[in-house]
């Protein structure tokens, strides 16, 4: 669930974490420095599921410090809760050496009708990606605004 947020402001924001596929994600590096970048997700209701290569600035930054904020970029068509902006702590799952990341089937299964165009349009296939961005982060929500 996204805390802080009223009926109307929940609602909009579930639609558009379904409707979209890309979240930037913001963690910050051992020396102070914010870092945004774009990554795909999976949001179920209570986390994002999100998959990074291993050894990413990112994956690095959530070392030091799990705090981060995810956004979405804004919907200039909407009229209300066109921003949307999470506050969070993250936990990093690596795969074993050697391994691919670890997903229930149902977290895969989810992650793949969700990415399968792309995965295809890239040129790879799913057990390619799980072994490629084989660690897992997930970010569990602490706050919510929208605007």
């Amino acid at each position: 669930m996204l805390p802080d947020l009223d009926d109307d402001a929940r609602a909009r924001a579930e639609e558009r974490l379904r409707e979209q596929t890309v979240v930037w994600l913001t963690t910050v590096s051992a020396d102070g420095q914010p870092q945004t970048s774009p990554v795909g997700f999976v949001w179920d209701g209570e986390s994002f599921l999100i998959l990074s290569q291993p050894g990413q600035a990112k994956v690095r930054n959530l070392g030091g410090n799990p705090r981060v904020s995810l956004h979405l970029d804004l919907d200039g068509e909407a009229e209300r809760n066109s921003v949307l902006t999470v506050e969070g702590v993250a936990t990093v799952d690596p795969a074993p050496p050697g391994g691919s990341a670890r997903l229930s089937e149902d977290e895969a299964a989810v992650y793949v009708e969700r990415y399968l165009e792309s995965m295809e349009w890239a040129g790879t296939t799913p057990e390619a990606t799980f072994a490629d961005f084989s660690t897992v982060i997930r970010v569990t929500p602490t706050r919510a605004r929208s605007w």
